[in-house]
């Protein structure tokens, strides 16, 4: 039978949110962060003329995911549509290609809360493939506080140079998606607490008694675990979220990816 939940559990899903929002809504920083900045007071003659902004030719070519990764000419095109995004270009007070990336990063992170359900949970099957890849303190970080970016990107880089087509095409359309909904002022889609706690139950209900126990204890002391405890837990949570029905999929994907903009009624349930 599955224990029952309270507040006092919901309570720690949201600590961990707020974590794992803050590696995961900025999808972009995965693919901007390798761009080394050249101003063009130290080159005048890398830039070239690209729509509305200057295109550094050294950062254009710039591409560290290798020659046979599907994420190589997803990453390419991703960052040519960022250039000559006549909005994003009129967002950014430089023009510079490294600051119109960085600035897409930004406004993906305030607009994943804005797309659909569908999109989220394509960005959900991804995340937990990384997941599953990180180490145990590099994972615990995630939900714990202490997050390094550096490090985290390192171990998550891999996995994603290792995309298929699809995932490297559902990677690359979800930031595009969350980027034009900021853009567009698309109001946030907000979780209400009672579809995030049914979820939460649905995981329970989907393993055994054991399993269960040990869910339900992880979520309640993710302050105090291990660190493989707590990266257990949320490996957990993305894993078994990951393959409910729906439409548990759904809000699960939704609780996990959007943090305090789209689970707005947790944070004011405590």
């Amino acid at each position: 039978m599955t224990p029952p939940i309270c507040h006092f559990y919901l309570r720690h899903v949201v600590a961990l949110l707020v974590a794992t929002v803050a590696a995961f809504s900025l999808g972009c920083l995965f693919t901007t962060k390798y761009h080394a900045k050249t101003p063009a007071s130290e080159n005048k003659n890398v830039y070239r003329r690209t729509g509305e902004a200057d295109v550094d030719e050294s950062a254009a070519s710039d591409n560290p995911y290798s020659p046979s990764s599907p994420m190589r000419r997803e990453y390419d095109e991703f960052r040519k549509w960022v250039w000559e995004n006549k909005k994003i270009v009129a967002l950014s007070p430089s023009g510079n290609p490294q600051d119109l990336l960085d600035l897409s990063g930004t406004l993906e992170a305030k607009g994943v809360s804005k797309i659909s359900t569908e999109l989220l949970e394509q960005r959900l099957s991804s995340v937990n493939k990384i997941i599953a890849s990180l180490d145990a303190h590099t994972c615990s970080t995630l939900i714990r506080g202490g997050f390094n970016l550096s490090e985290f990107t390192i171990q998550a880089f891999p996995v994603m140079n290792s995309f298929d087509e699809g995932e490297a095409k559902a990677w690359i359309q979800v930031n595009k998606a969350a980027i034009e909904a900021q853009l567009a002022g698309s109001p946030n889609i907000v979780l209400s607490t009672e579809d995030a706690t049914l979820a939460i139950i649905k995981i329970a209900r989907l393993s055994n008694a054991s399993q269960s126990k040990i869910y339900f204890s992880g979520l309640a002391s993710l302050k105090t675990a291990s660190d493989e405890d707590a990266c257990a837990t949320a490996r957990t949570l993305y894993s078994k979220g990951n393959a409910l029905p729906e439409p548990y999929r759904g809000h699960i994907a939704r609780l996990l990816l959007t943090g305090r903009n789209g689970n707005e009624k947790i944070y004011h349930s405590e």
